[in-house]
């Protein structure tokens, strides 16, 4: 694994915290993000993930970054035995995020640092700005017999 930055990849160590919580009778673990820093030399209790940015995406990237409050996605994998959380994925695309909330795994969602919005902004600007057309309204009476 490489721990350079590139222009579309990020490796970044994260920490998770967990904190038991009462829903109705029961207890139960909440996970949430203590903890994010830039690749670098590893530090104990943290996990290497890459943000890896994709030219399909990048009109996810767009809205993410002109919403209010723009996110990073962590999927994550729940051991059921321990009730630990292995990260898996991180993204900025809520499209991508979207599709692994399946069930089997957890999906969270934290504030996107300013240094990574700039440098997915800085990505934008280099591949430039994906733009989805909608599909062409088809004329109409095109392509059936005319009846003459």
């Amino acid at each position: 694994m490489t721990f350079a930055k590139t222009s579309d990849r990020w490796p970044m160590q994260l920490k998770l915290k967990s904190e038991m919580v009462m829903t109705g009778q029961w207890e139960s673990p909440r996970w949430s993000l203590d903890d994010l820093l830039p690749g670098g030399a590893p530090q104990s209790g943290y996990d290497y993930i890459t943000l890896e940015l994709h030219k399909d995406q990048r009109s996810a990237y767009r809205f993410n970054l002109n919403s209010t409050a723009p996110c990073l996605f962590l999927l994550c994998n729940e051991d059921e035995t321990d009730n630990q959380l292995t990260p898996l994925h991180l993204t900025a695309s809520q499209d991508e995020a979207s599709s692994y909330m399946d069930g089997e795994h957890q999906v969270m969602s934290f504030p996107m640092p300013p240094a990574v919005q700039c440098w997915i902004e800085s990505y934008l600007g280099l591949h430039g700005e994906l733009i989805e057309m909608g599909r062409k309204k088809k004329r109409k009476g095109g392509g059936r017999s005319s009846g003459n």
